[in-house]
Parts: structure tokens; sequence; C-alpha cells
């Protein structure tokens, strides 16, 4: 706790503060993203949801091929390895929380359902303990992690109640602590880092239609020189966390930028018709496609609506199957035709 315990360390320069603003900004968006989003608001958590899981597939470095692991983040599959079991159950505790992340609470009990869900068919995970040696007494006493983990948390809520310290630097300093403090026996580092997760997203609603893991894998060096920054005077209530700190308020930033792209052409899609829309696209496309392509322009729209579209197009003959199955690919039939509005007109042309 000696990150969290010492905030008064913490001065936040000018350019912190700006980058403090214009967040607070963003967030201000919130209820209007919401609303705009509602109608497709399985599909946006859909989708980033198989983000977050990829990003994490990686950043774990997960003995699984791309497919293998694009699979899991896709669609049920059922786990045969120690590494596809990891996956399996982040995914699991990621639904979990993507339920209602704004009821998340920090208690020992869900980091303790935590570790036990993560330990289901892999490696064990307990809480560490200790011994110390406790005034009148000859024998050493075990001393668990678990009741260090349950000051901390007790710290941080205080700490947010008095409204004395910026909620970014709060949380930030909390998963510092929680890295020091060796809390579980393994992946002590993956459990802060999903606990880092859910108190962001239940403070910051943008993570239901951005990958938080996405932007993260990004700068995972980064990320990794600002621990080790953090970590040279931890220990003499000094952390160093400034750097950290700026990067985590850089990734919301962009995450509120994307979201905000997002929007503006979810604004231009919503006025138009879905079906017409993907046509369009796919009289852009290469001759040949995968639907793979049409969700990639088109990653709000659900596979259903595609599908449609596609059957649609191939009963009035313009496109055309090549292929059975999951990696089947298209074949548009006519392009360029002035009956599909596509001729390139010559201005200077006989």
């Amino acid at each position: 706790m000696k990150a969290l315990a010492n905030m008064d360390r913490i001065q936040i320069s000018n350019e912190v503060m700006l980058l403090l603003l214009s967040l607070y900004e963003s967030k201000g968006k919130s209820y209007y993203y919401d609303d705009l989003f509602s109608r497709d608001a399985h599909a946006f958590e859909k989708n980033t949801m198989e983000s977050n899981l990829i990003a994490l597939a990686r950043y774990l470095d997960l003995k699984m091929t791309d497919a293998r692991i694009k699979l899991f983040a896709k669609k049920p599959m059922s786990p045969r390895t120690k590494d596809e079991h990891l996956l399996f159950n982040l995914k699991t505790a990621l639904y979990q929380l993507h339920k209602s992340p704004e009821s998340f609470e920090l208690l020992v009990n869900e980091v303790g359902n935590l570790i036990k869900l993560l330990s289901k068919n892999t490696d064990p995970i307990q809480f560490n303990t200790y011994e110390i040696k406790e005034e009148g007494m000859l024998r050493l006493k075990k001393h668990s992690k678990k009741e260090d983990l349950e000051q901390l948390m007790h710290l941080f809520e205080r700490n947010v109640k008095t409204k004395k310290y910026e909620l970014t630097q709060l949380i930030t300093n909390f998963y510092v602590d929680f890295l020091n403090l060796d809390i579980v026996s393994k992946h002590n580092d993956l459990v802060a880092l999903i606990m880092l997760y859910s108190l962001l997203a239940k403070y910051f609603n943008v993570f239901k239609y951005v990958s938080f893991f996405k932007h993260f894998l990004v700068d995972k060096d980064g990320w990794q020189s600002g621990i080790v920054t953090a970590n040279y005077y931890w220990s003499s209530g000094f952390a160093q966390t400034e750097m950290l700190s700026r990067m985590l308020l850089n990734l919301l930033l962009k995450s509120y930028e994307e979201v905000d792209d997002m929007a503006h052409e979810y604004r231009f899609e919503k006025d138009l018709n879905k079906s017409d829309n993907i046509e369009n696209t796919v009289m852009k496309l290469e001759e040949i496609f995968a639907k793979e392509d049409i969700r990639k322009k088109h990653p709000n729209v659900s596979d259903a609506t595609i599908d449609r579209t596609l059957k649609r197009l191939k009963d009035e003959d313009k496109i055309r199957p090549l292929g059975k199955g999951r990696s089947s690919k298209w074949q548009r039939i006519v392009t360029g035709n002035k009956k599909y509005g596509m001729e390139q007109l010559s201005l200077f042309g006989d």
C-alpha cells in the first residue's frame, strides 16, 4: 500500500492536467454514446469481447495459432490444452464483468472468485502467505496476503470517497500496489491487469464499445517500462507512477477518439438501409472477396444481416459462391455497369 497510502506526494503537471480535461470532456458524452448505439449494443459488445480476447492471448503469448485464438474469441469452443483452458476461463471472466461493469465492487471475494475461475483446469492459483513474528510470540505466524489486499481495497474506496484525488491516479496507484504486494501465487500480473480493467470498465463506459486490451497491447513494452519506473522507490513510499498514469490517460483518450469515430460512421449508416449499404461495399471490393472483408467494413452489423444480403445478391445474380464452409469466398459477377450505378464518368473522353 506504499503508493496508494502516499497520494499526497503526487504533483500533477500542466501536461497531465490538459490530458485530464480532455478525458473528462469525452467522458461526458457517455450517455450520448449509450443512446446512439442502443439499437446495436449487443453487436458492439460482441466485437469488443472478441478484440479483448485476441489481444489478451497475444499479450500472454499463449501457445495457440492465430486461427485457433480467433475461433475461441468468436465461438463456443472446447479447450484442449492448459493455454486454451486459460483463454476459455478469461473469456468467462470478461463475459461476467461485461454483464454489469458499473456494479463491480472491490472485494476480496471477487479476487478469490477470479483466481478460482482462472485456475479451472489449469495450474492452481492461491493467495500468497508469509510469516511474521508477533509481539510476545516465540513462533512465527502465517499471514495471508488476502488481509493485505483487504486493507488495500479499503484504502482505495476511502480515497475515492474523499474526492481529494483524481480517479485515474487512484486506479494507477492501486494497480502498482497490487503488483508489488505479490498477492497471488501465479499470474499476479494478469490478475492485477484484470482488476485494473474492471475498475476502468466501472468508471469509463467507453470500454463497452472499444477494446481496452487492444490498445494496451499496442504499447505493451512501454507499459512494462512504466511499471519498472513505478517500482523504483515503491518500498520507501515514493513510487514514481507518473509515467504509468500518463500512459493510462493516453490509452483512455485514444479509446474515446475511436468511439467518437465510430459514432460519426454509425450516424451515417443509421440513415441508410443496412443491406443496401453492404451491397454498395460488395461492389467496391475486389472481384473475389470473403465475408470477413465485409465484416471489416461493417463491424457493427450482425452476421445475419450480412448473410441475408449475400443471399439476396446471389439470387439477383450479382455474386456467386466459390466453395463452401467458413473459408468460402464469393465472386462478384458484374461490376462497373450502368445498371449498378458504378460506371466511371469521363470528363475528357470521346
